[in-house]
């Protein structure tokens, strides 16, 4: 059974600039801390293009083992400065991330929806893969609050 995280965050910045921020996944190291890098061929991505990221989570943090994995993106669906979602394959699971935001011209409410499973032997590990998913997710958005703020 796949495991759904929300997380939501109001942000003191218009919805375009959010929108064009959090969908260059190449800079989603500047705030989401299990992400170290990405990339992709073009600058601006739209439906049907892939990207790469490479993820580290630590399921027994502060404990050993990290796990990282290259995942490759296809983006599911784009409305521009609205919604966003991509699906990823993990090579021993999948995950996809959905963005949607709403605003009125001053401030952004930003709502991150991540849904992903994860196959044997990794399913080992997914209570506590679940609490540090659910940890960082929070992290992250109060990273990129403060990102898009100052």
């Amino acid at each position: 059974m796949p495991v759904i995280l929300k997380n939501s965050i109001l942000i003191a910045a218009p919805c375009q600039p959010v929108f064009d921020y959090v969908t260059q996944p190449w800079r989603w190291h500047e705030w989401h801390p299990n992400s170290l890098s990405a990339r992709a061929e073009v600058d601006r991505l739209q439906v049907g293009d892939h990207f790469d990221e490479v993820i580290e989570v630590q399921p027994l943090a502060p404990l050993p083992p990290r796990l990282q994995r290259q995942t490759h993106y296809v983006v599911e669906a784009s409305e521009p400065h609205q919604h966003w979602k991509v699906r990823g394959d993990t090579g021993d699971g999948w995950l996809v991330i959905r963005y949607d935001l709403t605003g009125d011209g001053h401030q952004t409410r930003f709502e991150r929806t991540l849904t992903f499973d994860v196959r044997w032997p990794t399913r080992l590990l997914l209570p506590a893969l679940k609490r540090q998913m659910r940890r960082t997710s929070g992290i992250a958005l109060g990273n990129l609050k403060v990102k898009l703020e100052s």
